[in-house]
């Protein structure tokens, strides 16, 4: 919501489920305050059993999807779509050692 109003947000979750359907988030619908505002509802699966991914993993995972590392730390490109904010903060891994990404910055080229 804060990158552009909800059109910019569902247009961010639909780019996120199709590059990481793993976590992909599910719409439920509005709620609303006071007859003021409207936010979408949306939710992800918990990765149970997760800690924050290293760069290196991330850069790694980043690589096999097709991604392309710019210059700037956690910032990929695969010519069609660019992702940032790839940071351990955003990205889990769990015990088997599959990375989610739980949150990124995504727009289309």
């Amino acid at each position: 919501m804060n990158s552009g109003g909800v059109i910019a947000l569902l247009e961010k979750v639909l780019m996120h489920n199709t590059l990481f359907p793993d976590t992909a988030y599910r719409f439920y619908g509005f709620a609303g305050f006071d007859g003021r505002t409207v936010q979408p509802v949306l939710r992800q699966r918990r990765i149970a059993n997760a800690r924050p991914a290293t760069q290196v993993m991330i850069d790694t995972y980043m690589a096999a999807i097709s991604f392309t590392k710019t210059s700037r730390e956690g910032r990929f490109t695969n010519g069609v779509y660019e992702a940032w904010d790839l940071l351990p903060r955003n990205v889990l891994v769990d015990q088997e050692g599959d990375l989610y990404v739980v949150d990124a910055e995504i727009r289309k080229l």
